[in-house]
């Protein structure tokens, strides 16, 4: 990525973006989906991801002291991908675990480099939800590769 480059402040912009783009993703990806399970799944997921927002934001303001009034990073510094229109379920969860994993790998890079001891630990916590997340989404694609339409798993084992 570009770490050479970024400090705590950029660190947070990227993650908000991330976490705002995500959010967008998955409340896109549920139009795509039919059943019910699915549907609830990335329902909770969206809701997740728009708490992890709000916690980045109020660290955002803790640290500098400003709100955050608008966000438009370049490509190069956004994690994930905009939703396909001609995108599979399956392909939808492929995207969405890559995205999941993205994002747990980039708190953790960030967590291990902030010296705010509050921060890391937020980080920590956005990497651990973002693993579970993934994990979610790699069962609900597994069980959808092999059968078909069957939902895997229920939107309460989101939190």
């Amino acid at each position: 990525m570009f770490w050479e480059r970024i400090d705590d402040l950029e660190a947070l912009r990227i993650a908000i973006q991330a976490e705002m783009d995500t959010y967008r993703y998955y409340v896109e990806a549920m139009k795509k989906f039919t059943d019910r399970e699915a549907k609830n799944l990335l329902a909770a997921l969206a809701e997740e991801e728009k708490k992890h927002r709000k916690k980045l934001e109020e660290k955002y303001v803790k640290l500098s002291g400003k709100r955050l009034l608008y966000l438009n990073l370049p490509k190069r510094r956004r994690i994930g991908k905009p939703l396909d229109p001609k995108a599979t379920v399956l392909d939808i969860l492929r995207v969405a675990i890559e995205t999941e994993r993205e994002s747990q790998e980039f708190y953790e890079k960030a967590a291990q480099r902030t010296l705010d001891a509050k921060g890391k630990k937020m980080l920590e916590e956005l990497a651990e939800e973002e693993r579970h997340h993934a994990e979610l989404l790699e069962a609900e694609y597994r069980v959808r590769s092999k059968s078909g339409t069957q939902s895997a798993v229920k939107a309460e084992k989101v939190s």
